[in-house]
């Protein structure tokens, strides 16, 4: 069984876009190296390996449109960067106000997305390679910078005009895998043995990830003019997985009780382990898909997993038949629930799902603001990313100045590029990063040497040094610690050759290192930008994403039905909005002089609003399925209660962000809701809004 497991996540690693795109990029890289070397350009060779390397290192997926708009811009700048750097490498005085005008500038590109600060970060690298490898003469440098730029678009652009919509079935393939460990995640609730509090926290955690994997779906399919033709049946086809898996998870997060009530009531007939057992049986179903997505199948009917969730289900129906009459509407809305997400897996699988035409894509879709405005309004102390940049820029220039009073070598610019590598706008993933960097680096050199000392022939040195660059590129965005481990192994194993054996470069080179960690240690507490002090706002946009989604409920309520679009966009802002506020959780979890206090508020605000958004979709799905019900005035009048006990929870929270107050030190509850005696928890809202209410004041 885990010899199976092992090959076949082997499998989906190598069939994913992560190891395609880094063989791609080696290729690129490779391929003009290899045939500029063999006719005796050997400076060309670098050079126009290192243009096409920078600009693959800045890959990320995108549409054709995106390819074409890096192409445009990025080309250019890489001419401009590397010829002004290369020009003035020979005057100290000159380089210094050259470099921290580009460090500076470059990384403020953050402003317009991931995408430009990935490209902001290559420019910077450029610009100390540029310094390092101190070329003769700037312009034939900087040409062949443009080369390799050229050259590795032109192959990236081929690329995603054979396979276009390799990258999206990928995203929707990741999507889907992230749903599934959720949903796997759920399992634990039904367990007495796993506490609570643990259950809420890998639950809290998957769903940042499950919200980043919608976002770069929403933005790869809905941004791409190809795939939202009509007449592309394949794109129209990807469009209603995605719809699909979204709302897929809409149905997992409805599926939400009061676990405690669960546990306490359902302990001795059967129903937890029942309950466990279809979650992980639907989990590996889920996981089947998503690997078919990656590999262009599609998959048939699973007669095992048929029988399987058949054979569960009527055992819970036997449970149901025989239970008492205050426990079975709970577990008949249960059993709804794990037929509608059986529903879903099927849809995914046979394409055989109804679509809502009346959805309006385009609204779920941020507008992204290149002008040169945005660039100017992040001009100030207020802003997160001109504290990085300026915290950067600092940082890398105290090392520049170290490599010059002290003469730290011909590989001295090493430090630099420790320092670019490490440091981040969150204080969190820079020290996270550090300590990854260091250790990987660690082992990086001892598996390079390593390497050295069992296989002395140069050919397969380099045919090993290939294969951990493919490794690099391939856990460059998940693993960052094991893709330093191969670029430093890869790095010693090149140098080794370049020199002819000199060892004591790559001696250097781990000095260099360790002085790069040491100055982006000290650089992240430079203009810091402390989650904790941000954290008023955090919790003020998920108040507000839940009150505008109860709102939506009480028109659905009150027989004024919101439109599907409008329903759905109140329900992304709340998944937004709680993955914001979890993301900037963990990123106080790091920070110097924490508040313990402060983070048990914290966190029980999150479980609070957790079980409030789910709460709300689940009968969001309820109302819907009985469209013509006639809802009773308590329903409208708790739901109501609800909204004006939450409004005052936000004009608290409004109150104290504009007057900056200081909190009290007041223990939060260890406990979380008991649910008192409505167990089934269809109206639990009004409790819910008071506990959340209290911890508020709490945190204010």
């Amino acid at each position: 069984m885990v010899i199976s497991a092992f090959f076949q996540r082997l499998r989906r690693f190598l069939l994913s876009e992560y190891f395609t795109d880094a063989l791609r990029i080696t290729l690129s890289v490779v391929l003009p190296v290899c045939v500029l070397y063999s006719l005796g350009f050997a400076q060309a060779a670098i050079t126009v390996g290192l243009g096409a390397l920078n600009i693959g290192l800045t890959e990320s997926a995108g549409t054709a449109a995106d390819k074409k708009i890096g192409m445009l811009i990025s080309i250019p700048l890489s001419f401009l960067v590397s010829l002004v750097v290369a020009s003035s490498w020979p005057h100290p005085v000159l380089l210094a106000v050259v470099f921290s005008v580009i460090v500076f500038t470059c990384s403020m590109f953050t402003v317009y997305g991931l995408r430009f600060s990935m490209l902001g970060i290559s420019l910077i690298g450029l610009a100390i390679f540029s310094w390092g490898l101190k070329p003769a003469n700037g312009l034939i440098f900087s040409l062949y910078i443009l080369a390799g730029s050229i050259w590795y678009y032109l192959i990236s652009y081929l690329y995603i005009k054979i396979w276009p919509l390799r990258s999206l079935k990928h995203a929707i393939g990741e999507c889907l895998t992230a749903t599934a460990e959720f949903l796997h995640a759920k399992a634990p609730f039904y367990d007495t043995d796993v506490p609570l509090d643990i259950s809420y926290k890998k639950l809290l955690a998957l769903h940042v990830r499950i919200n980043d994997k919608q976002e770069l779906v929403r933005n790869l399919l809905l941004r791409d003019s190809h795939a939202m033709r009509a007449d592309n049946s394949q794109g129209q086809e990807l469009i209603k997985i995605t719809s699909c898996a979204i709302d897929l998870y809409d149905q997992i997060t409805a599926i939400h009780y009061d676990y405690e009530f669960v546990r306490e009531n359902f302990k001795v007939n059967g129903v937890l382990e029942l309950v466990h057992k279809v979650i992980k049986v639907q989990a590996q179903e889920l996981h089947a898909v998503s690997d078919a997505l990656h590999t262009n199948k599609r998959l048939g009917a699973n007669d095992r997993y048929l029988k399987d969730i058949q054979l569960l289900l009527d055992r819970l129906q036997y449970i149901i038949e025989r239970e008492s009459s205050t426990n079975v509407a709970m577990l008949i809305k249960l059993k709804h629930n794990i037929e509608q997400i059986d529903e879903y897996i099927k849809a995914i699988k046979t394409g055989l799902f109804n679509h809502d035409a009346q959805l309006q894509y385009a609204h779920f879709v941020s507008v992204q603001d290149l002008s040169f405005t945005q660039f100017k309004n992040n001009l100030n102390l207020k802003s997160p990313i001109f504290r990085f940049a300026l915290r950067l820029t600092v940082a890398c220039m105290f090392g520049f100045g170290l490599s010059y009073i002290f003469k730290l070598g011909n590989y001295s610019y090493w430090v630099l590029l420790t320092i670019l590598v490490i440091m981040r706008p969150s204080f969190n993933i820079t020290q996270k990063r550090n300590k990854q960097r260091l250790i990987g680096s660690v082992a990086g050199i001892v598996g390079g040497f390593g390497v050295l000392l069992l296989i002395p022939l140069v050919p397969v040195q380099l045919g090993l040094a290939i294969l951990l660059l493919v490794g690099f590129l391939a856990f460059l965005r998940t693993n960052y610690m094991v893709a330093v481990i191969f670029i430093t192994s890869m790095v010693v194993i090149c140098l080794n050759i370049y020199t002819g054996q000199n060892s004591n470069i790559v001696i250097e080179r781990v000095y260099d290192t360790i002085l790069g960690c040491v100055i982006a240690f000290l650089g992240a507490y430079l203009f810091p930008v402390w989650e904790s002090k941000r954290l008023g706002f955090y919790v003020k946009e998920v108040l507000e994403s839940n009150i505008a989604y109860l709102e939506k409920l009480y028109d659905e309520v009150t027989g004024s039905p919101a439109d599907v679009t409008a329903y759905k966009l109140s329900r992304k802002r709340v998944y937004t909005s709680l993955a914001s506020l979890s993301g900037a959780f963990a990123g106080m979890q790091s920070e110097p002089r924490r508040s313990v206090e402060k983070e048990r508020s914290v966190y029980r605000f999150q479980v609070l609003n957790f079980r409030l958004s789910s709460m709300i979709t689940s009968l969001f799905s309820a109302f819907r399925l009985k469209p013509g019900m006639v809802h009773h005035a308590s329903e409208m009048t708790q739901i109501s209660e609800t909204i004006s006990t939450l409004k005052h929870s936000l004009q608290k929270m409004n109150q104290h962000l504009v007057t900056a107050g200081q909190g009290d030190n007041s223990q939060p509850s260890s406990s979380f809701s008991k649910g008192a005696s409505e167990g089934s928890g269809d109206f639990l809202l009004l409790q819910l809004a008071t506990e959340i209410k209290e911890c508020s004041r709490q945190l204010v």
